[in-house]
């Protein structure tokens, strides 16, 4: 459990908002939201696969 929180920190470091900004990002154009959002997909999708392992996996 102590790696998942540790992955997630780390994820959420990686993601963060200074890191991946720049003057040209938008985020009050009409698409910005739809953009993010699927740019994010994967990484959600990981999220849940490594959070559904934790808990599915047997206990030791």
């Amino acid at each position: 459990m102590k790696r998942t929180v540790i992955f997630f920190a780390l994820l959420a470091l990686l993601l963060s908002k200074p890191l991946f900004a720049h003057p040209g990002h938008d985020h009050s154009a009409p698409g910005a939201g739809l953009i993010h959002l699927l740019w994010l997909v994967p990484f959600i999708i990981a999220a849940v696969v490594v959070v559904f392992k934790e808990i599915t996996a047997p206990k030791s």
